[in-house]
């Protein structure tokens, strides 16, 4: 935070408590978009230790779906407002209109504060989605998975992104070497510099692949793992780990094309990926048909695609039940 921008100084500003050049540094400073997560935060502290604040909930559920849809805040008319029994001077300026959009909207406290801190990028169920963030990093989402990102930017020491499924990242490296951090949950964290990787972050575990440069992984239990170019990381859910390098690599960016690369795996596995990857509910309901191998290339868009091809290799029966699908050997009719 700048010197003589202070929390103190903000919490006056709240009040109503700063004089017109005080109020005029506030306004240069807000000018820089990086100083606008600490303002909210500032804001946000303020608002929680004032529980005299009134909210209209409906009200704020509104301003925030504007504000959130870019469109116009509406102006205050009155040249006051009020703070319990306390008047309280209103500057008609645009950021004070902010102002007072976003206190009504931390008034509802948690229910809106993760929305309004961070953008959610969702890839729809099928299908992968490319974009760029802000400092010209490529994201490619796979099918079923969802990346969190700073809604106003990132930090100046650090850039930080959530990931919950799959995802390709071709991190662009700044001349100030900002580290770029994409956390997992469970204590995994994946730290570069300048790299492509190809991160898989679910139920069943975590995976990264490198393909160029160089990364460290954060564990849960402080250890620390560093990956060159052809490594492959592997933990299952309960932490359990390996780095390899794998013969044949498209098996693990396979789904960049829509394919499916099977190399001598399970049925099992077969599902788990198709569940991951299209949000389907798929079981099977005996353990011989799951123990069961395939290997190949196949592409598929939706599960059905998939699913007709493993019926005929197997000779298996899919039976479609109202809220899943369930793969089943065939009765033998002669018993």
């Amino acid at each position: 935070m700048n010197e003589l921008i202070t929390k103190q100084l903000l919490f006056n500003f709240f009040e109503g408590q700063t004089t017109f050049m005080q109020r005029k540094l506030i306004e240069q400073w807000l000018e820089d978009s990086a100083n606008e997560e600490t303002y909210y935060r500032c804001l946000d502290e303020w608002e929680r230790g004032r529980p005299q604040v009134l909210v209209d909930p409906e009200k704020a559920q509104q301003e925030y779906d504007r504000f959130l849809a870019g469109g116009a805040l509406p102006e205050k008319r009155s040249e006051e407002m009020f703070l319990g029994n306390k008047r309280l001077p209103v500057f008609h300026r645009s950021w004070i209109a902010l102002l007072t959009a976003a206190s009504l909207i931390f008034g509802l406290a948690s229910l809106f504060r993760d929305d309004l801190m961070y953008k959610t990028f969702e890839s729809p169920t099928g299908h992968f989605t490319s974009f760029f963030l802000c400092d010209s990093t490529e994201v490619t989402l796979n099918s079923n998975s969802v990346l969190k990102v700073p809604r106003f930017g990132f930090g100046k020491e650090v850039r930080q992104v959530w990931l919950e499924g799959e995802a390709e990242f071709k991190v662009t490296h700044q001349k100030d070497n900002l580290r770029f951090q994409v956390l997992m949950g469970y204590g995994y964290r994946i730290e570069v510099l300048g790299t492509e990787f190809n991160a898989f972050s679910r139920a069943r575990g975590k995976r990264v692949f490198l393909e160029k440069g160089k990364v460290k992984l954060n564990l849960p239990k402080g250890q620390e793992v560093y990956l060159s170019p052809g490594n492959y990381f592997t933990a299952d859910a309960k932490g359990s780990f390996q780095v390899i390098t794998p013969d044949e690599p498209l098996a693990i960016t396979a789904w960049k094309e829509q394919t499916f690369y099977f190399e001598d795996v399970t049925l099992t596995e077969v599902v788990e990926q198709i569940n991951e990857r299209f949000a389907a509910h798929i079981k099977i309901a005996d353990r011989e048909l799951a123990a069961r191998k395939i290997g190949g290339i196949y592409q598929a868009k939706d599960p059905d695609a998939l699913l007709q091809i493993l019926s005929a290799m197997f000779e298996m029966d899919i039976i479609r039940h109202d809220e899943e699908i369930e793969l089943r050997s065939p009765k033998n009719p002669d018993l």
